[in-house]
């Protein structure tokens, strides 16, 4: 079983944020999605700024949300999926379609089952094949004052073992 820290409590997970825009690299690029602050971290890490890299093997919740917005009036497909230690994870590709055009943002939401070895690591990916297409960090702002707003949020948890024998607690299976 999972060790815990008392009830409904993982002793590791991870909240990881952006706090700086992330410019598409091309329009053929496989991006990295990169952190720069560890929220709240036991037993999980971010390394080389973008792998999230696990201490103990287990099955995690990968919970993410993007921040995409687009400089053009167009309306382009945004993608995203996970790699494991440098590899694709088959079946973890989501797409969506901008809407509204130049200055609006679109937030991606995904959340993944995996199952890692210690020392094994997640890297999540997006690409655009419009170049003027980035995640934005959000500043905050008043009237009424709001807290910034990160270009990536990222939560990692452990999976409950009673909710592992549902039929999406594999690999590649979205929420």
């Amino acid at each position: 079983s999972t060790p815990s820290t008392g009830s409904f409590q993982p002793a590791y997970y991870g909240t990881f944020v952006s706090t700086s825009n992330q410019p598409n690299g091309g329009a053929t690029t496989a991006n990295t999605v990169n952190f720069d602050t560890a929220v709240l971290a036991s037993g999980i890490s971010i390394t080389a700024s973008n792998r999230i890299t696990f201490a103990n093997a287990g099955q995690y919740i990968i919970a993410f949300e993007l921040a995409v917005t687009n400089s053009a009036g167009s309306n382009p497909a945004i993608y995203c999926w996970l790699a494991q230690n440098g590899t694709n994870i088959a079946n973890t590709t989501s797409d969506t379609q901008f809407q509204g055009g130049a200055g609006n943002v679109l937030l991606l939401e995904q959340q993944w089952i995996v199952n890692v070895a210690a020392g094994d690591y997640i890297q999540i990916y997006w690409s655009c094949a419009t170049t003027t297409t980035s995640l934005i960090y959000q500043a905050a702002s008043g009237s009424p004052t709001k807290p910034a707003s990160p270009a990536r949020p990222e939560r990692v948890v452990p999976q409950p073992k009673a909710a592992a024998t549902s039929p999406r607690a594999d690999a590649g299976s979205p929420s």
